[in-house]
């Protein structure tokens, strides 16, 4: 406790030093080492009792002691930051409670604990897993109070992955579960909390009003409510409150009335300090203040709002504050001439972003999506227990259910007729973040790199070849079209997109190179529908030329007989159709003499073309389509590979 006051003490005075421009070093060199020995004096009081707890844990006689004093030992670690330490202490009293099946209360607590604190942490897959497990013990104890207390969870994890649909789903979903609890208590509805987190989402989705609504709901007036706490001791109350002031500062912030916005924040601070709160929202607040600073040109104030969020951000490993913090600090040091101070915080901003943007964002997505999936199903199931012992009241209902879910369905596909155009164009692209963007951005940049060497190595084998069977002729007008190939292949290096014109041109120079190479071992055909402009029509570069490439390779090569090889581009249903087709060996035969073969040629080719259509979907929304047939013939045998890609056509 003198460790949290010292500072707060120090925090609070050399904020109102700073605004009045009274920031006096004689005041710093008197408490500093105040506040050094309060450190020191608190970290020892509890160092002492986090060993005290470790031993009690060791001689504990008993399971249920046990836990307990790990229970103890995690809230301790909890209150002196460290969450990682919490985490595992509340894991090993979950661990050993399911083991002796000690009780479901105490697991409960648990599970509460432990998929929080993952979630201030950023863990938001893990939390949810734990969430689910909590959940499930809360139905079990027919718990309607703390079902909403999971779904706010829910609705945390998917605020912190930007699914900002889903999260306000399951926060809605909380406040009916509160409600049904206070219902059957008899009590008034009390929903502050949850309606304060509504209003923080649709903050999220640019919706200021209906976040302003929400909020109100909480509390219509935050600042008097402040003023009728500011006396007492801190409660739920107090933080509800100080959690409305910082959302009614981004709310004020978001609709440009930096005034207000800053008279909110300011009392948040005021708060956060006289209730040593401990989370990470002080750092949002603190990067809002410095916007607001920043844009106003109080360039000191600025910086100094910003290197406190920085200092606070990465108390919490937070990346996201660490970033924006770094990123304004960078510019506002940049803009000032002090050169060394912005790069450093232009490298700090690099690290974070280069965290924000990781693969794992993309594998923890997955998880989620299973684990709803999981606890749909998990729900459904249960749904049709209960369905079994109230099958009288479902027959009764079930006319005025059908007739109510008619209503509400035909309403529901009005309304997502109506803004089908505004939802897909404007909200989900604001809920699609930037960093995600980048990194596929950076992995489509990286599978177009690999496909040109890939390409080019596969050419100079053929030249090779010809050159080693001394056709040297040949192998001259080879070299010649390799030539007007590498041009192409130059022109189209840095775009990330090509025109299907240029696309084919490329595939035509190919195709010769490898009749060149093969002389009558195969023959091609290109068919184009004229009414297709093939320069309106944007692909991926090198997008197919790797499947004619393992149509010769793999389909024509290895049979005992002359081939063909059909480039056909059609149009249907929307789609520009490419289909490369071949009347080889086909996959199956080709696969069963793969081992035996002394063809060593690589066909890496196809899964990166595979893996780059992927990424253009999920980059463009282009929705191209892939599809692989093995031909068969009236005997049923293998006759051969079709690949068919399908382009959607862009509209106007």
């Amino acid at each position: 406790m003198p460790l949290i006051n010292a500072i707060n003490k120090f925090y609070i005075y050399e904020m109102k030093c700073f605004r009045d421009n009274l920031l006096i070093n004689d005041h710093i060199k008197i408490l500093l080492p105040v506040m050094l020995i309060s450190i020191s004096i608190s970290l020892n009081a509890q160092q002492r009792k986090t060993d005290s707890l470790k031993t009690l844990i060791r001689t504990a006689k008993t399971d249920t002691a046990k836990i307990n004093l790990l229970e103890q030992l995690g809230q301790t670690y909890r209150d002196e930051k460290k969450i990682d330490s919490s985490i595992f202490s509340y894991k090993q009293a979950l661990q050993l409670n399911g083991k002796i099946n000690y009780s479901l209360l105490n697991q409960r607590w648990e599970l509460a604990c432990i998929d929080f604190m993952l979630y201030t942490t950023g863990n938001y897959a893990e939390s949810l897993k734990y969430a689910l497990e909590e959940l499930s013990v809360t139905e079990k104890m027919k718990d309607n109070f703390h079902k909403g207390y999971v779904y706010l969870v829910f609705g945390h994890d998917y605020k912190g992955l930007g699914e900002y649909r889903r999260s306000l789903n399951n926060y809605i979903k909380a406040k009916e579960f509160f409600t049904i609890y206070n219902d059957s208590k008899k009590d008034p509805e009390v929903n502050t909390y949850t309606n304060l987190c509504i209003s923080e989402v649709y903050l999220k989705i640019n919706q200021p009003d209906s976040a302003l609504i929400f909020a109100s709901l909480a509390y219509s007036s935050p600042i008097a409510n402040w003023a009728a706490q500011t006396h007492k001791n801190k409660s739920v109350e107090t933080n509800y409150t100080l959690y409305s002031l910082r959302i009614y500062g981004d709310i004020y912030f978001a609709k440009g009335d930096e005034k207000a916005a800053l008279n909110y924040y300011r009392l948040y601070i005021s708060g956060f300090a006289k209730y040593k709160e401990n989370n990470r929202d002080l750092g949002f607040v603190l990067n809002s203040m410095a916007k607001i600073f920043q844009k106003r040109n109080q360039k000191d104030s600025a910086i100094f709002y910003s290197e406190k969020a920085l200092t606070n951000a990465r108390e919490y490993h937070d990346q996201e504050n660490i970033y924006a913090a770094a990123t304004s600090l960078y510019i506002l040091h940049d803009s000032t001439a002090h050169i060394s101070e912005a790069l450093k915080y232009f490298k700090i901003a690099a690290a974070a972003k280069d965290s924000m943007a990781s693969i794992e964002k993309l594998r923890q997505i997955q998880m989620l999506t299973f684990n709803e999936q999981t606890r749909e199903k998990k729900a459904a199931e249960t749904d049709a227990k209960e369905a079994a012992r109230t099958k009288f009241i479902i027959i009764v209902t079930s006319v005025v259910g059908l007739i109510i879910t008619s209503l509400v369905w035909n309403r529901i596909k009005q309304l997502k007729l109506k803004y089908k155009a505004i939802l897909e164009q404007k909200e989900l692209e604001k809920l699609k973040t930037k960093h995600e963007k980048e990194m596929l951005g950076h992995e489509a940049k990286a599978l177009r790199a690999q496909m040109n060497p890939h390409f080019v190595f596969n050419c100079l084998n053929s030249i090779k070849a010809l050159m080693q069977d001394e056709e040297t002729e040949k192998g001259v007008k080879y070299l010649t079209t390799f030539s007007k190939l590498i041009r192409t292949l130059f022109n189209n290096a840095d775009k990330k997109e090509i025109s299907l014109y240029d696309e084919i041109e490329t595939c035509k120079f190919y195709l010769q190179l490898e009749a060149m190479r093969f002389d009558t071992a195969f023959n091609y055909a290109i068919n184009i529908d004229p009414g297709i402009d093939l320069k309106s029509v944007n692909i991926p570069a090198l997008i197919i030329q790797p499947f004619i490439e393992n149509a010769i390779w793999h389909g024509i090569v290895p049979a005992a007989r002359a081939g063909k090889v059909w480039l056909t581009v059609t149009r249907s249903n929307g789609y520009v159709n490419i289909i490369v087709e071949d009347d080889g060996i086909g996959r199956e035969v080709s696969q069963k003499n793969k081992a035996a073969t002394k063809l060593t040629h690589d066909s890496k080719g196809v899964n990166l073309t595979q893996s780059r259509l992927e990424l253009d979907n999920l980059l463009r929304q282009r929705n191209a389509k892939m599809e692989i047939i093995d031909k068969r013939d009236a005997t049923g045998n293998s006759s051969g590979t079709k690949v068919i890609i399908k382009i959607e056509e862009e509209t106007e």
